[in-house]
């Protein structure tokens, strides 16, 4: 080989090696760490069924009801978070939750958000959704809800939409009430979807978790909804909305919570049959509050929500 050669060569193998290690030296592009630090599932499995906590991660709280006579002192959770994301305690570790246990979820990017978990033990007399008649459904459509202690205070049911978080009130069919059973009906503004049921007495919620409801499109039956405000003067036009109304005389009456006398009043229905009106007379007797029950050709839909009528 001559030397002119040999050169070339030597100055070829001198630039590989250079270039081979300015290559190695190049830091490998890396994805930024996640922020998220969601609790998906907080559960206690020693249960049968298990207890399945409900998470509400705008408000950061997780809460849950154990059967009756529980002692709450050394609970285990199972925890399951968003990826890459650890919680302090850990899932698995037994807690006190005699009072509500802080859980701080710290994502892979360091950043933490604090959730207060909470648990309620359930009361004999608590009311309890045991099952439904449909799991398919229509707006303005009614269906039963099976369960016990519906009658030990005035029950409301729901739906819970489980896309949106949306609430939307059942509407209790008048007469149908009992400790065992009580016939609702869908509002008629309530989405196609999937929903959870449940029951809300003074302020405690029961949710129905073995089966949902499935909403499929709007109905034909009819329904009275509710009226637009709870709070009137004499003069104002009172308005009760609703759906596939029909009647030959609707009529609206007035009951009374303190000292005075029924009034039964006489009321508008619109061509569309979702809207009962009834402008309220300067002589209505006033201050007081009354509920409300609809009367359609003689049949009565009691509406859920007390009304005040005053003077101006």
């Amino acid at each position: 080989m001559k030397y002119s050669q040999l050169s070339n060569y030597l100055l070829v193998l001198l630039l590989s090696i250079f270039l081979w290690n300015c290559a190695s030296e190049i830091p490998a592009l890396k994805s930024p760490e996640s922020s998220k630090k969601d609790i998906l599932t907080f559960k206690f499995l020693d249960f049968s069924p298990a207890v399945d906590g409900d998470i509400d991660t705008a408000a950061r709280t997780v809460k849950l009801r154990v059967p009756v006579a529980t002692k709450v002192t050394a609970l285990v959770p199972t925890i399951t978070l968003s990826a890459s994301a650890k919680a302090t305690p850990a899932s698995l570790i037994p807690q006190n939750f005699t009072v509500p246990v802080t859980y701080i979820v710290t994502a892979a990017d360091c950043t933490k958000r604090a959730y207060a978990v909470s648990v309620d033990v359930a009361r004999t007399t608590d009311p309890e959704i045991i099952g439904i008649e449909t799991l398919s459904i229509k707006t303005t459509e009614s269906f039963f809800v099976y369960g016990k202690n519906f009658t030990r205070a005035t029950p409301l049911f729901y739906l819970t939409s489980k896309l949106t978080g949306k609430i939307y009130n059942l509407n209790t069919v008048a007469g149908t009430l009992k400790a065992t059973e009580a016939k609702v009906q869908v509002p008629f503004d309530v989405p196609v979807g999937l929903y959870s049921i449940s029951v809300n007495v003074a302020g405690r919620v029961f949710k129905y978790r073995t089966l949902d409801l499935k909403v499929t499109g709007t109905g034909k039956e009819l329904i009275i909804n509710r009226m637009t405000k709870l709070s009137y003067i004499r003069g104002d036009n009172l308005i009760i909305t609703g759906n596939n109304i029909k009647a030959t005389k609707i009529q609206i009456r007035f009951v009374p919570q303190i000292a005075s006398s029924t009034q039964t009043k006489d009321a508008l229905l619109n061509t569309a049959g979702t809207e009962i009106s009834y402008k309220i007379e300067t002589t209505f007797p006033v201050p007081n509050r009354w509920s409300v029950t609809v009367l359609l050709d003689g049949v009565a839909y009691a509406l859920p929500d007390l009304i005040t009528i005053t003077a101006r």
